[in-house]
C-alpha cells in the first residue's frame, strides 16, 4: 500500500507499475506462444478425428477458419460410393422413392403433361414397399432380381459383407434385402434354372428361364427401360393398400394391358428418372404352359432364342439407380452457407449427375451456374 503521497503521485506510481507488468508479459509470452498455439491448434485437430475428419497439417485448422469457399468432390465424398435403388415404378401406378418426405420431386405420379386427369397414380416411400405390394408380388420381384443376376455376397478386407458383382446388379440385390425378402442365396438355390440369357451389349438386356411346375416355365428379364417396356404388352396392377390385404406369395398377381395412357406414361416416367441422371433397369417375366415353347420345339430346352421368348411379357417394374448423398451433407452445405461459406463441387462425373447431386445438396439453384472443365480453362481471373 502506498501512503504519505498525494492522490497524483499514488497514480503515477499505478501507472509506471502497469507498464512495467506488461512489458514483462510482451517480453514473457513470445517465448511460449509457438508452443501454445501449437498445442490449441493440437487440441482442435484431435477434435476434429472424433468427427471423423483427418487433418494432415496443423495450420489447416486455423486457415480454415478464415476460409470463404469449400471445394468439395462428388464420388465418395458427397456421395456414398455405393449405388443405390433410390427411386422407381411399381408397375405403371406406383411410384416408389428413396426417403420420399425430402426427395418429393423424385416422383412424376400424376404429372405426366397431358395425363393429369386420370389422377390413379399415386407417390409412397420406398420402406413401405411391402404396405403396397402384395406377398405373390414380393415374391415375384424378389425372384425376378435374386436368381436373373451374377451378383453375390463376400466379405471385404475389414470383413464387412458386401455384394460383389455388377454395380447395378448390387443395387437391386441390396434393394431386395432392405425390403426385408427372401435371401438372395437361398432364392437361386431353390430355382429349377432351365436357360441363362447372358447380358449382351447387342441384347441390352439379361434373363433366366426357371422351371415353376410340371406345366409351367417363367422367363425373368432385365434390362435398359426402353426395351424391355417394348416388349411388354401388360403391366402388373397395385394398389396404395395391396400389402396390407394379405393372401400368399402363390395368389395370382393381377395384371393389365398397356393401353394409350399406360404406354405414355411408363415412357415419360423412364425420361422423368433419364433427366435426374438415374441408371434406368426395367424388370419383366413371361410365363410359359410347354417348354420349349410353340415355334422353337426344335431348339435344345437351354438354348432358345432370346428373340422367340422375350416377346408380349409383362412389367413387373422400373428402377433408378444412383449413388445417393452421405447421410448430413445437406445439413451441412446449410450450415456452411449459414456461416457464409460458399460450397463448390469440382467433379468429373457427367454433367446432368452433377447437377442433380448439386441440387439435391442445396448447392446448386435456379440461376446457378454449372461449368465444365474446357469452358473454366479459359475463364480468365480477371472476370471473377
Amino acid at each position: 500500500m502506498l501512503t504519505g503521497r498525494t492522490p497524483n503521485d499514488k497514480a503515477q506510481n499505478f501507472i509506471q507499475i502497469l507498464i512495467i507488468s506488461i512489458t514483462v508479459i510482451v517480453v514473457a509470452v513470445p517465448e511460449g506462444l509457438p508452443l501454445a498455439v501449437t498445442l490449441a491448434l493440437a487440441f482442435a485437430t484431435k477434435r476434429m478425428t472424433k468427427q471423423n475428419l483427418l487433418v494432415r497439417v496443423l495450420g489447416s485448422c486455423e486457415t480454415m477458419a478464415n476460409a470463404t469457399v469449400v471445394c468439395t468432390d462428388k464420388t465418395g465424398t458427397l456421395t456414398q460410393n455405393v449405388m443405390t435403388v433410390v427411386a422407381g415404378s411399381l408397375g405403371v401406378r406406383g411410384k416408389f422413392v428413396r426417403h420420399l418426405a425430402v426427395n418429393a420431386a423424385r416422383s412424376n405420379a400424376n404429372e405426366v403433361e397431358g395425363l393429369k386427369e386420370r389422377g390413379d397414380d399415386f407417390s409412397f416411400d420406398q420402406d413401405s414397399m411391402n404396405e403396397v405390394a402384395p406377398p405373390a408380388l414380393q415374391h415375384l420381384l424378389n425372384e425376378a432380381i435374386c436368381i436373373n443376376s451374377t451378383a453375390f455376397e463376400d466379405k471385404d478386407a475389414d470383413g464387412n459383407v458386401e455384394f460383389v458383382g455388377s454395380k447395378t446388379e448390387t443395387a437391386l440385390l441390396r434393394f431386395a434385402k432392405e425390403q426385408g425378402w427372401a435371401d438372395y442365396k437361398h432364392t437361386r438355390e431353390t430355382a429349377k434354372i432351365v436357360q441363362m440369357i447372358p447380358f449382351s451389349s447387342e441384347l441390352k438386356a439379361m434373363g433366366v428361364v426357371v422351371k415353376i411346375n410340371e406345366k409351367k416355365h417363367r422367363l425373368y428379364i432385365k434390362g435398359a427401360s426402353e426395351i424391355v417396356t417394348g416388349n411388354c404388352r401388360k403391366h402388373v396392377v397395385v394398389s396404395q393398400n395391396g400389402g396390407s390385404v394379405g393372401g400368399g406369395r402363390d395368389d395370382p398377381i393381377e395384371t393389365a394391358d398397356f393401353d394409350e395412357y399406360t404406354s405414355q406414361n411408363i415412357q415419360k416416367t423412364i425420361i422423368f428418372y433419364a433427366n435426374q441422371s438415374l441408371r434406368t433397369l426395367a424388370l419383366a417375366y413371361r410365363d410359359f404352359e410347354v417348354w420349349p415353347p410353340r415355334g422353337a420345339e426344335d431348339s435344345p430346352v437351354d438354348e432358345v432364342p432370346y428373340n422367340l421368348i422375350a416377346q408380349d411379357m409383362t412389367l413387373i417394374a422400373v428402377t433408378g439407380i444412383e449413388d445417393p448423398l452421405r447421410p448430413g451433407v445437406r445439413e451441412a452445405v446449410e450450415k456452411c452457407q449459414g456461416a457464409g461459406v460458399a460450397v463448390k463441387m469440382c467433379t468429373g462425373d457427367n454433367v446432368l449427375t452433377a447437377r442433380s447431386i448439386a441440387y439435391q445438396c442445396g448447392m446448386y439453384m435456379p440461376g446457378g451456374i454449372i461449368m465444365e472443365g474446357p469452358v473454366f480453362r479459359k475463364v480468365s481471373c480477371l472476370s471473377w
